[in-house]
């Protein structure tokens, strides 16, 4: 793939996605990083996109690119704290559970991890949030992002297959009502959670009412995977709503 075609991939990816790792460009053009990168500058000069922490952004998504995973945490709080609640009675005394990366699932790892289960992780952002903890946890290793503050992965992965996991508890990126698919954005972490879903008893979606304009350009699994999609609330007609789908409020 010549210069000239590389950066044409890189904006039509932009303008599907809004955001791009640098990692997942050079892997599906079949280039090294280092060729990525340097698109990625000429096009930021160019006024095209922006970069940001481990890829690039559209411009009109630049500003939510940039917004860390801690600060993150302050979005939608009182709704991931409603959910968590929900899912932990889900939970039941000795069970191993799967928590995914991301925000969503701080409220419930601080709430499980007062409780005699097993959590097992690759979202680094829980060492923040661990003080005393009554259950077990276990981190899954692998490359770290610290974007995302997940680890990933070949080495993540044949970690998570020695596991069989009682329940497992995913976020998405997006949920494409109309396909009934869940999305994802990150091509690693995409990966992650097929394999987790593989080798889990119970699954189990959390998303907040946001999600259902969230952006997705890699389709994770059908809707009807899951044992059951966990929402704040459900935003549209109840005709539309998956059967597996609880709403709490």
């Amino acid at each position: 793939m010549i210069a000239s075609e590389r950066r044409r991939y890189i904006l039509q990816a932009l303008s599907q996605r809004g955001i791009v790792s640098l990692k997942d460009m050079a892997s599906e053009m079949g280039t090294a990083e280092i060729t990525a990168r340097r698109d990625i500058e000429k096009l930021e000069k160019e006024g095209k996109l922006r970069r940001v922490q481990g890829g690039a952004a559209s411009l009109e998504d630049a500003e939510e690119a940039e917004l860390a995973m801690q600060q993150r945490l302050t979005v939608k709080r009182q709704e991931k704290a409603a959910i968590a609640a929900f899912a932990a009675t889900l939970v039941e005394e000795g069970d191993v559970v799967f928590l995914d990366s991301g925000t969503s699932m701080i409220p419930l790892a601080v709430e499980l991890l007062k409780r005699r289960v097993t959590i097992v992780t690759n979202n680094t952002m829980f060492f923040n949030y661990i003080q005393n903890p009554t259950g077990r946890l276990i981190m899954i290793g692998g490359e770290h992002i610290a974007y995302y503050e997940m680890n990933v992965g070949v080495i993540a992965q044949d970690m998570i297959r020695q596991f069989s996991f009682d329940k497992a508890f995913l976020g998405c990126s997006g949920l494409d009502l109309p396909n009934r698919r869940v999305c994802g954005t990150e091509l690693q972490s995409v990966e992650i959670k097929r394999l987790v879903l593989a080798h889990s008893q119970k699954k189990y979606l959390l998303l907040d009412s946001s999600k259902f304009e969230g952006k997705g350009f890699m389709k994770v699994c059908e809707t009807s995977e899951f044992d059951q999609i966990i929402c704040d609330r459900f935003p549209f007609p109840e005709d539309e709503k998956p059967d597996n789908l609880v709403s709490i409020s």
